[in-house]
């Protein structure tokens, strides 16, 4: 035996016809090797009986510390990736907000300058949630004089609206 391989002497004669069509039903993996002219099979009884072999624990022991050192940095940088791109979002959020704000009180001092009939009419067509929006940018005498203008059941509908958002102080009221 030789590494776990039988040998086997190669036959001439009528053996190699039938050896040629048993090596083309057989997957490569179980081929034989020819080694110098020996035939060399597997000798599969011989490699279960093999057993693999141990590693110290010492040396697993240090093999698992190095895997749960490498994959605790890759942990950090996944970390720390994310915390950069959260930051990053939270600044992109603050940048849109203030556009959002900037942008909405130019449109509220475009309300303002327009007669309350216009403005009422044209707050009128936007849906609900764009119409409040701008009554709570606008100055609270402007507003009032719009929606005093908006039919009744949507002025209504948007006082309801602007109290259910929280943007309206209450009033202080003299004792």
């Amino acid at each position: 035996m030789l590494n776990g391989f039988r040998q086997r002497r190669g036959r001439r004669g009528g053996g190699a016809a039938i050896l040629t069509t048993v090596l083309a039903a057989v997957p490569a993996a179980f081929l034989p090797v020819a080694v110098s002219g020996l035939l060399l099979t597997p000798s599969f009884p011989s490699f279960a009986q093999q057993p693999l072999p141990k590693q110290p624990a010492q040396q697993q022991k240090s093999a698992e510390e190095e895997r749960l050192t490498i994959l605790k940095a890759d942990i950090q940088r996944e970390i720390e990736q994310y915390k950069k791109l959260k930051k990053e979002l939270e600044e992109f959020r603050k940048v849109l907000d203030e556009q959002t704000k900037e942008r909405l009180s130019k449109l509220a001092k475009m309300y303002e300058s327009m007669p309350a009939e216009d403005a009422a009419r044209k707050l009128e067509k936007l849906d609900e949630e764009t119409a409040v929006m701008i009554l709570t940018a606008l100055k609270p005498r402007s507003a009032g004089k719009i929606l005093a203008q908006i039919e009744n059941d949507r002025a209504a509908s948007l006082s309801k609206r602007i109290l259910a958002k929280g943007r309206v102080l209450p009033e202080k009221t003299s004792p």
